[in-house]
């Protein structure tokens, strides 16, 4: 680990609870990173009730995964990963990879987005409308 991949960490997690507009709960930002490609969504606790909201990230918050994406790589003994799953949840953060060997190709980014909305946030509705 060094003070950039450090302070993109940070960046990122104050980026997106800036773009949750009206968070009470957990965030998750979803992201699939290849060379020069990325999807990354969101998806927050919006209401007591527990629902999840669904939203893709803004873009300051998609050049930061991609920034960190790269320097990631610059590291010496850093394996390349291709999704990120960034847990913000009562001011904590937790990080977690998949590296491209974990990552099923007969799934799409849907597939699997879906798939971590569930693992974080179990049978809770997820709210795809509009704002």
């Amino acid at each position: 680990m060094n003070s950039t991949i450090e302070r993109l960490y940070q960046e990122i997690g104050l980026e997106a609870l800036e773009a949750a507009n009206d968070l009470s709960g957990k965030l998750l930002i979803y992201a699939e990173v290849l060379d020069g490609v990325i999807s990354a969504d969101m998806f927050y606790v919006n209401h007591p009730s527990g629902s999840v909201r669904f939203r893709f990230c803004p873009r300051p918050v998609r050049k930061l995964i991609m920034q960190l994406w790269q320097e990631w790589q610059k590291l010496q003994g850093n394996k390349e990963w291709r999704v990120l799953c960034y847990v913000i949840d009562n001011g904590n953060f937790n990080i977690d990879l998949l590296y491209p060997d974990q990552v099923k190709n007969d799934e799409d980014v849907s597939d699997r987005r879906s798939l971590a909305a569930i693992k974080y946030f179990g049978n809770a509705k997820v709210n795809y409308s509009k704002p």
